[in-house]
């Protein structure tokens, strides 16, 4: 049987033209610098279909990836790679939040960082902005495994435990092309390493609600997005060791005294730590 070749991933080619996920995400994290009108023009919509607070949910999911690298820093790990990684925003976002490299340098000054993401202006950002000297970028596309895999290995010890960072991109990805990517890291990380995965999820909301916000995304950014249920995406790191505090909402892992009350009838997303255990 022949391979039908994937098409390019959204921001493959730069086009301010274009709504891409990663600039509509920063748009809806509040870095509007980090955007251009047509990202702008999908988050407004986002919050005219999907839902008034949908920024919001963006802003809970970037801050839950804080803690839980600020949580992982300040246990030992030195090395993450943060697949699908977005633009650094340097806390000119709503929450004013640091990149989670800073978060990490701030703690180990010697951790080794890879950024990797698909999107041309992303993986030129990084290079820009993100300044280390245990920073390394890589514009790949988690639909290639194997690339990703040779990627993390370049740059980290694949011998040693490392955290990979999967934070709101696995919903752009089928379920063959996540269980591709979950095999080739099981197959290559080293026991004691991290998942950190989140997800938008389907559970709670009405299903007219879900399908209306998934033909809205694909309309305004140009690719598929796959809303799975809480079952489903426990499903997407089953040959790992789920961690505390389990599959929780972003709200719910690791909160902190003074985060905002959560609008818990907006959509949003689930978040889990997994950790890759001895054969």
């Amino acid at each position: 049987m022949t391979e039908v070749p994937l098409t390019p991933p959204p921001g493959d080619r730069f086009n301010p033209n274009e709504a891409v996920p990663a600039r509509t995400y920063a748009a809806l994290r509040g870095a509007g610098r980090d955007a251009f009108a047509p990202d702008r023009a999908a988050a407004e919509e986002f919050k005219k279909t999907i839902h008034e607070n949908v920024d919001e949910v963006a802003q809970e999911n970037a801050a839950a990836l804080v803690r839980a690298v600020r949580h992982l820093a300040s246990r030992g790990h030195t090395q993450f790679a943060d697949l699908g990684c977005g633009r650094p925003v340097q806390g000119m976002d709503a929450l004013q939040l640091p990149d989670l490299y800073d978060v990490a340098a701030g703690i180990r000054p010697d951790v080794q960082w890879l950024a990797l993401d698909s999107d041309e202006l992303v993986a030129t950002t990084c290079r820009a902005l993100l300044r280390g000297p245990g920073v390394d970028v890589a514009q790949e596309d988690l639909r290639h495994s194997a690339k990703v895999l040779d990627a993390m290995s370049r740059h980290l010890d694949l011998n040693r435990p490392a955290v990979v960072v999967l934070g709101a991109v696995l919903h752009f990805l089928t379920d063959e092309q996540c269980t591709d990517l979950r095999f080739a890291l099981r197959a290559r990380l080293a026991p004691r390493s991290i998942i950190v995965l989140t997800h938008v999820t389907s559970d709670g909301m009405d299903p007219d609600s879900v399908e209306r916000g998934r033909a809205a995304y694909q309309e305004q950014c140009g690719v598929p997005i796959y809303v799975r249920t809480r079952h489903e995406i426990t499903a997407l790191i089953r040959d790992f060791a789920i961690l505390e505090p389990g599959v929780v909402r972003t709200t719910d892992f690791l909160p902190e005294v003074g985060d905002r009350t959560p609008n818990r009838d907006a959509p949003h997303f689930l978040m889990v730590m997994a950790e890759r255990k001895d054969c």
